[in-house]
């Protein structure tokens, strides 16, 4: 939901507001895809720059923890569960550059409350866009693992109609293991059912340039990131994440072509 905005000055603002709009801005970054590490910081950063005393983050995936002394010695706490998550690197940049900037005095905190609520509510990018970057994505990963044109050709369709399949399981609030699971199978099943229509040549490199779509590639390397960085924690629920919807795609993906190996023998090559 998005939040309300905050009228409240600096000055008046009480402990509370100000550990309400540091955990809504870490929050927003582990939903968006940002490292667990930067959501600490800004969290952290967003407190200190408005006089808070020893603020604490403690972040995952997951959720976070984050607390501070106030101004009257007391200390503020609250917890957030990260119960969505999406890849939105627009979001996460435009969170880095409003913490720095109210760390810097560059911006107010009205300045950057009512930038945050500009954030939440960014719109996400429309169905037309996702289809027509997965099917060039789709065609460049063929192209990239040696697909020739009518492989290349394939993997525009069969990306773009995965794309709209995706956005159909996110509607339909599937869970993430099963739209990877799904996805996988029926990135599979076309390109077969094309390769089979002779409109495809090598139905190996089409399914993995098709699948490459959904591969978790920026949580892998978040998660690695987090363990180098000491964070034990965090990195191993991100790359534990990461693992599952691997897993969940190359089941999806393997499931089908053994039935479709078993169903019609020395079909799919």
């Amino acid at each position: 939901m998005p939040r309300k905005k905050r009228q409240a000055s600096i000055g008046a603002m009480e402990s509370e507001e100000l550990l309400l709009f540091a955990a809504d801005a870490a929050r927003m970054m582990l939903e968006n895809g940002g490292e667990t590490y930067r959501a600490e910081e800004i969290a952290m950063s967003i407190i200190a720059s408005q006089g808070g005393m020893e603020p604490e983050c403690f972040a995952t995936n997951t959720g976070l923890m984050l607390s501070f002394a106030g101004e009257d010695g007391k200390v503020h706490s609250v917890v957030r569960r990260i119960k969505h998550r999406q890849m939105n690197l627009e979001k996460v940049s435009r969170l880095a550059t409003m913490a720095g900037a109210l760390a810097t005095d560059a911006m107010s905190f009205d300045e950057a409350s009512s930038e945050m609520d500009a954030i939440e509510r960014m719109s996400e990018r429309t169905l037309a866009a996702r289809v027509g970057a997965g099917a060039l994505g789709a065609a460049f990963f063929t192209l990239l693992f040696g697909g020739r044109p009518l492989d290349t050709g394939a993997a525009v369709a069969i990306g773009a109609i995965l794309e709209l399949a995706l956005a159909a399981f996110q509607r339909w609030r599937l869970p993430d293991f099963l739209a990877s699971l799904a996805g996988g199978a029926l990135a599979t099943l076309a390109s077969l059912a094309v390769h089979y229509c002779g409109l495809a040549i090598n139905t190996d490199v089409t399914v993995i340039g098709v699948i490459m779509l959904m591969v978790p590639g920026v949580a892998i390397t978040n998660a690695i990131r987090d363990i180098i960085a000491g964070d034990l924690v965090a990195g191993l629920a991100r790359g534990t994440d990461a693992f599952l919807t691997a897993a969940a795609i190359s089941s999806g993906a393997g499931g089908v072509m053994a039935l479709w190996r078993f169903l019609l023998p020395g079909v799919a090559r």
